[in-house]
């Protein structure tokens, strides 16, 4: 409740200057006693706790029957009572047992029993026998912990001990409870010189001649409490004050130690991404050079196919017109000659037949271009989708990417939020809150982005299958029409991972005799493409790179192959590179048959075959058109 945001500039003014003087310790609110007094209402000579003047001040402040200077000052007073334990906290959190300075020197060396506790002998007849409770709730405003009835011999006397706890507080309560007595004339000192008679109670701080007394109050003394001095409970309050601190300074070294810790480990993943981002810029440079390269083929081949398709339209005009020029001179023949008007119907005959079969030749060299058109459209379009995913999948890698820097930057930041010494507070808890969101949502991120990935990448390996069902479809039909295939037609069927011979008879004709080397190098080549299909026999070496495997590479130091190298240069080359062949192809041992362009030592591309397909198959008309 905050009285100053009254509209009475008048209480403000007071209540100001007020509060300044509590502030400076011009008003006193502690008496010697360590009890509390409302510095405004000391006619009453009234004392009270801490939290009853806290109320008093609260509810003299709201009363609206009084005037504004008396409400001002207790507005301040509340409002210094409020500031006060703030402003002690630390203090009483690091020393619990500070000196009290309101007390003298010799009762700082007088032993006390301690835990506080306070002595009431002579209690009324209707406390006697009853509850400690009621006891207890009796002397409520001394605030006392807990109150012991003393037994002589298991039978309750009229005297009771009233503990009042450890701290200063209870020290406080302590003496204002012997004050309380000792105002009254019913002091120890007046019990002693049996002075006071009558039923009034009487009562005081239990020292140490009541510790060492002999009866049933000295032994409930002895057995719950020990003989201390004020210095010494100061003493007891610093070296456990000490200990406190060395041991927050132990965990706070610890703390800053695992914090250096998380630092290195965070500058390290950092160059470990740094090094990921490096690698995939080198990735995305090889790429666009593919695909710049790829480009350029297509456009190449494109262009080829189109001059060709030009110098058969030409061709074929160049024949019709020849056709054109025997035909009208032939009818210059007939004029001049009737004779031969049968052999020259004849002629004309063949020629409009030849003719004819030339216009077929023209529809299906028509028909056969408009195919290699939608042959190339339509690897267009699927380049164009493959592009399209690529880039697709590019984009997803570097979103993921840049969510994996992201939640291990949050990670990173987390914990050292968490490691922070004092990161308790309010703003603390609510920072790392944030982060444990944040952190939360990228998961939630990648997961889909992985999802969304895997899609693509199904799609991916589906296209794949079905680029490879029709290249091998496309390898059937070509050897169909071409037959075994040679090395001196430009597009062809190559076998894969099968030994060349001729590396094999070339070293046995220096080997052995003419009429035996053949046979030798067939035993040999057989021998070492035995070996090949050997799954046993690993020929190849892992290159790794940051602990990533880079490539397979064939090892030098193979005995078998150091045996044959050292035999034969030729024949080692030709092994080498049969297992290489078989390697990429996807680690097959057995020799397969691949689309291969003779004129370039390449594998050929699907528009290649295609055309070349093409190309047998007019050829194949065309032998049997004259065989008809």
């Amino acid at each position: 409740m905050d009285y100053t945001s009254d509209g009475d500039s008048e209480v403000e003014a007071y209540g100001a200057s007020t509060f300044e003087l509590l502030v400076s310790g011009n008003l006193k609110v502690m008496s010697e006693e360590g009890m509390y007094r409302c510095p405004f209402c000391s006619h009453e000579g009234k004392e009270y706790s801490l939290d009853d003047l806290l109320q008093h001040a609260l509810g003299v402040g709201a009363a609206r029957d009084l005037q504004a200077k008396e409400k001002a000052d207790h507005r301040a007073l509340a409002k210094y009572l409020k500031s006060k334990p703030a402003e002690s906290l630390f203090g009483s959190l690091l020393q619990p047992m500070l000196t009290d300075p309101q007390v003298p020197q010799h009762t700082r060396d007088e032993q006390f029993v301690w835990p506080w506790m306070g002595i009431l002998v002579n209690m009324p007849n209707e406390f006697f026998g009853k509850s400690a409770n009621r006891l207890k709730e009796h002397f409520s405003s001394f605030h006392p912990v807990k109150v012991h009835p003393v037994y002589n011999r298991g039978s309750p006397t009229r005297d009771a001990v009233v503990e009042f706890g450890k701290d200063w507080s209870g020290f406080r309560n302590a003496r204002a409870f012997e004050s309380h007595f000792t105002m009254k004339g019913y002091s120890k000192k007046c019990w002693k010189e049996m002075r006071c008679g009558g039923t009034e109670p009487v009562g005081w701080m239990a020292r140490a001649d009541d510790y060492n007394s002999l009866g049933a109050i000295g032994e409930l003394l002895r057995k719950n409490g020990d003989l201390k001095t004020l210095s010494d409970i100061e003493n007891d309050g610093t070296n456990k004050t000490d200990k406190l601190m060395a041991n927050l300074a132990c965990q706070v070294k610890e703390k800053e130690m695992h914090l250096e810790k998380l630092e290195s480990e965070c500058n390290n993943r950092s160059a470990l991404l740094d090094t990921l981002m490096q690698k995939r810029e080198q990735l995305e440079q090889s790429y666009t050079r593919e695909i710049l390269k790829m480009r350029q083929l297509s456009q190449q081949n494109k262009q080829r196919v189109v001059d060709e398709n030009r110098k058969l339209r030409s061709d074929l005009q160049g024949m019709m017109d020849e056709l054109c020029t025997r035909n009208k001179h032939i009818e210059e023949l007939s004029a001049q000659s009737e004779c031969n008007s049968r052999e020259l119907e004849l002629e004309k005959q063949k020629n409009a037949l030849k003719a004819n079969h030339l216009r077929l030749a023209a529809v299906e060299q028509q028909k056969a271009d408009e195919n290699v058109n939608k042959i190339m459209e339509r690897q267009k379009r699927e380049k164009k989708a493959v592009l399209g995913q690529l880039l697709r999948l590019r984009t997803q890698l570097e979103k993921k990417l840049n969510l994996e820097l992201d939640i291990k930057h949050l990670m990173g930041k987390l914990q050292v939020m968490e490691l922070k010494p004092g990161g308790e507070d309010s703003e603390s808890s609510k920072r790392i809150d944030e982060l444990k969101e944040d952190l939360s949502e990228k998961i939630t991120e990648m997961n889909d982005m992985e999802s969304f990935n895997q899609s693509l990448i199904t799609k991916e390996s589906k296209n794949s299958d079905e680029l490879r069902e029709a290249r091998e479809v496309l390898i059937d039909a070509l050897q169909g029409l071409s037959g075994t295939t040679s090395s001196q037609t430009q597009i062809g069927i190559k076998r894969m991972g099968e030994l060349d011979s001729k590396a094999f008879l070339n070293m046995c004709k220096r080997k052995f005799a003419a009429e035996d080397a053949k046979a030798e190098s067939a035993i040999l080549c057989s021998k070492w493409q035995n070996e090949i299909k050997n799954p046993e026999w690993n020929p190849f070496k892992v290159i790794m790179v940051n602990g990533n495997v880079l490539d397979e590479v064939i090892r030098e130091d193979d005995k078998k192959l150091q045996e044959l190298k050292e035999h034969c240069e030729e024949a080692y080359a030709a092994v080498t590179k049969a297992l290489t062949e078989l390697k990429e192809g996807n680690g097959r041992r057995e020799p397969f048959p691949e689309l291969w362009n003779y004129k370039e030592g390449r594998k050929a591309q699907m528009m290649e075959a295609v055309r070349h397909a093409l190309e047998l198959r007019k050829a194949s008309k065309a032998k049997g058109k004259k065989r008809r």
